[in-house]
């Protein structure tokens, strides 16, 4: 998979709404006194303080692919003068990382639609968990909304054709009877469910804002690599073109005191499963 720099104040611009899928993926997960904790994709590190909090006697580990989003992480606890002596972050890609033999849960918050092949990476972590231990998980299932799709068309133009291949389809998602059969599969009680959020959202491009932060960066970032070298505009039309599209698929609404909002529907899966060897029995 091709690497992306990613802008960890951009992804923590809607920091409020992007918590609410970790707090629910992660109130699922039935354990008083882990061990060992580990938060993979943990991205800028906020929502990984969240289980310090939780478990505050858990070794608590925070990895990520990138880079920038590492150090705004470890910025954070050394901010905080100490009060997080539990908890460290390290860069480390998810496909090439093995679950030590201790770990008692592995959370996973909007990290694996990046990974075409993530059910096999998934599938290896929990046939080496110890019966116990937990493993949750939680990815966008938005690829058929407007925001998506029209990454993708647009993309596809000639004209953008330079970023066709970075954009986001979604088609790595996969079924929640599939994501369910495979917690079956490996002795996990499963817990699998699907949400639709109606994020409320204001300013003037708000859902330009939210999608630039993650789904539609890579396309950003080749677009404006293609310009820096041939010192062309993509860009700027790109983004007045995706800009106009999403303000008329998602039309503002404007409440009782004036103010306009938006309201934008975003669907997630969520999968969570607990090991017991004697589940079947």
């Amino acid at each position: 998979m091709e690497k992306f720099v990613w802008d960890p104040a951009q992804y923590a611009h809607f920091a409020g709404h992007r918590a609410r899928p970790f707090v629910d993926l992660t109130n699922a997960i039935e354990l008083d006194a882990p061990q060992r904790v580990v938060d993979m994709g943990c991205g800028p590190g906020n929502m990984t303080l969240t289980m310090a909090h939780r478990w505050p006697n858990a070794t608590i580990t925070g990895y990520d692919a990138s880079a920038e989003m590492i150090e705004d992480a470890r910025t954070l606890i050394t901010n905080q003068q100490g009060s997080y002596k539990n908890v460290s972050f390290h860069q480390q890609e998810a496909g090439s990382w093995t679950p030590p033999t201790d770990t008692d849960v592995i959370v996973s918050n909007a990290m694996f639609q990046w990974l075409p092949d993530h059910i096999n990476v998934i599938n290896e972590w929990l046939e080496l968990l110890k019966p116990g231990a937990w493993f949750a998980m939680q990815v966008p299932g938005n690829n058929i909304a407007r925001s998506h799709q029209f990454i993708g068309e647009l993309a596809h133009e000639p004209k953008y054709q330079v970023a066709a291949q970075a954009a986001y389809t979604g088609e790595t998602i996969h079924s929640v009877e599939e994501y369910t059969r495979m917690l079956l599969d490996h002795s996990f009680r499963p817990n699998v469910w699907e949400t639709t959020y109606h994020q409320v959202l204001s300013g003037p491009d708000p859902v330009f804002d939210w999608v630039k932060g993650a789904a539609l960066r890579p396309v950003l970032q080749k677009l404006t690599e293609y310009d820096n070298t041939h010192k062309t505009s993509l860009y700027d039309s790109f983004v007045a073109r995706y800009k106009a599209e999403m303000l008329d698929a998602y039309p503002p609404y404007v409440g009782p005191d004036g103010q306009e909002v938006t309201v934008y529907p975003f669907r997630r899966i969520f999968v969570v499963g607990h090991k017991e060897l004697d589940y079947f029995i």
